[in-house]
């Protein structure tokens, strides 16, 4: 499998939502099998501006990454879409191995993994 990160700021917008709102929605509907939403406390980008977290600041833009797991043949081909609701930012992709773990219902300890 793959793991896809994609990085946007919190301020950055598709349309009239936040990006990664768009990103995540985009994703979903493509039937990719998940992907997490994570706000960092602090970081820069590309043109070194330092994103920091402040209590009294009026605008927040800090980084934020989405993580993306499944099989490269999902991933690859929404590639192009995806980079088109990014105004900027970055995507990386490596190489994942993931257990997926499911409870069966009514049994207690059943679990299900499938290596890839």
């Amino acid at each position: 499998g793959k793991l896809l990160r994609i990085f946007v700021d919190e301020a950055d917008r598709a349309g009239n939502q936040p990006t990664y709102t768009a990103i995540v929605d985009f994703l979903r509907k493509r039937g990719i099998r998940g992907a997490s939403v994570f706000r960092g406390i602090e970081g820069y980008g590309s043109r070194g501006h330092l994103h920091l977290s402040k209590i009294f600041a009026w605008v927040q833009n800090m980084p934020i990454l989405i993580e993306v797991v499944d099989d490269w043949e999902n991933i690859e081909p929404l590639l192009p879409e995806l980079r088109a609701l990014m105004h900027e930012g970055l995507l990386t992709v490596e190489a994942a191995e993931y257990l997926r773990v499911s409870r069966e219902s009514g049994a207690t300890n059943a679990t299900s993994a499938t290596n890839v």
